[in-house]
């Protein structure tokens, strides 16, 4: 079972912020993907495996809420780790398009 720590992660914090910000297209998942790809520097799928929630270590479920809540109260640093997760998917889809 999900303790409460990461079940407050895993659920309340990205439905928070979905309801915090309905002007961004962000469905509740793509918080958990902005900070995860933010806390990895790497899209994160390709540091850890899924799902990440089991494969976190407490320090890094620690880290990774305290993005979550962050991004509550500071707009302007979700939208920049956006970007950078935006960046760091598009260079990961390049290294697998580099011909040999």
């Amino acid at each position: 079972m999900i303790n409460s720590t990461i079940k407050e992660v895993y659920e309340n914090l990205p439905n928070r912020l979905v309801a915090q910000y309905p002007e961004l297209p962000f469905e509740n998942h793509c918080y958990l993907r902005i900070a995860l790809d933010w806390l990895f520097k790497a899209k994160w799928d390709t540091k850890i495996n899924r799902p990440a929630y089991k494969h976190l270590t407490e320090k890094q479920k620690l880290q990774l809420q305290l993005l979550l809540k962050g991004y509550l109260t500071h707009k302007k640093q979700l939208l920049a780790h956006h970007k950078a997760s935006l960046t760091y998917r598009k260079s990961w889809k390049k290294q697998l398009t580099l011909p040999l």
